[in-house]
């Protein structure tokens, strides 16, 4: 279950929620929760911290050299964000939810920490329910597929191994960080899907889960690459909008009356630097849902010692 805000931050309080992904996918994420909690109302203030966790210029975490290395940098990353003292972490990454399990912090967390990972399969095992012949095609990092841990937690809720397989897209995730509009994108999305079927048709009613934040931006590039390869739709689960609403159940209800609008501030900070092009193409995909995130990732805090 993911813990929500109004599990860790009481009736007519204000909050801090930092928000983590290995690069801006979980921007997106950042960006709805943002606009939902302006327009939850009660006049509150919450201040939304996003720290871009990717650890290296030259390298992300799938291109570590094991779990155990991988789990010593997020350590260092988690230690930098509980400097921020939130109420509520969130570990808006797939990759990095799966890392986390290995992390120091997490056999003792300084604060309640809910993740992507939880609500990709509550997603994901409510489409395999109500459809008894659906199977489903998991995307991501070869570190998130590698792993496993999508298909054992649906295997411990009763789904048949049989019905869930994985399909790593290393190298998709940096090239979508880069520019989400890249010209290249469908092509790399579309060999992603076509490595995928190689393992033999879904059958009937495929589902098609993106276990990678970064994905969200391309949904519709995979729906389409499944239909020119198929010649058949496929349904596309994207779980960030589900971690959205998860974290701000009842929200409304724990709005004090009166007060106007809420306040929420947002602050993105990042220990890589971003270059202004790559600033741009992610501002442009979020300026519509949340113009505090684009502005906020216009204006980024470049800390090269932050971890």
């Amino acid at each position: 279950m993911t813990t929500t805000l109004s599990d860790v931050i009481g009736p007519g309080r204000d909050g801090r929620v930092v928000l983590t992904d290995s690069g801006l996918g979980g921007l997106s994420i950042c960006a709805g929760l943002e606009r939902r909690l302006r327009g939850a109302g009660g006049g509150r203030r919450f201040d939304l911290v996003y720290v871009n966790a990717w650890p290296d210029e030259a390298r992300g975490y799938n291109d570590l050299a094991g779990e155990n290395a991988r789990a010593a940098v997020f350590d260092r990353a988690l230690a930098a964000m509980a400097r921020y003292r939130p109420d509520l972490l969130v570990i808006a990454c797939n990759t990095l939810s799966v890392v986390y399990e290995r992390t120091a912090f997490a056999r003792s967390p300084v604060a309640p920490v809910s993740g992507i990972l939880d609500a990709g399969v509550a997603l994901f095992a409510r489409a395999l329910g109500e459809d008894a012949a659906a199977a489903l095609v998991l995307f991501g990092t070869r570190t998130t597929i590698g792993s496993g841990e999508h298909a054992r937690r649906l295997a411990a809720l009763g789904v048949d191994p049989w019905r869930v397989r994985g399909a790593a897209c290393h190298g998709l995730a940096a090239a979508i960080d880069k520019d989400p509009d890249a010209e290249a994108l469908p092509g790399l999305v579309q060999a992603c899907v076509a490595r995928a079927l190689e393992g033999g048709p879904l059958g009937p009613a495929p589902l098609a889960g993106l276990a990678c934040t970064h994905y969200g931006y391309v949904a519709g590039e995979f729906g389409r690459a499944f239909e020119r390869l198929t010649g058949a739709p496929v349904r596309v689960l994207d779980p960030n909008e589900r971690l959205i609403e998860d974290l701000t159940a009842g929200q409304d209800d724990d709005a004090p009356s009166g007060g106007g609008a809420s306040s929420v501030r947002v602050e993105v900070v990042s220990k890589v630097a971003l270059a202004e092009g790559q600033r741009q193409a992610v501002a442009r995909r979020l300026e519509h849902v949340s113009p505090a995130t684009a502005q906020a990732l216009a204006g980024y805090t470049h800390i090269p010692t932050l971890f």
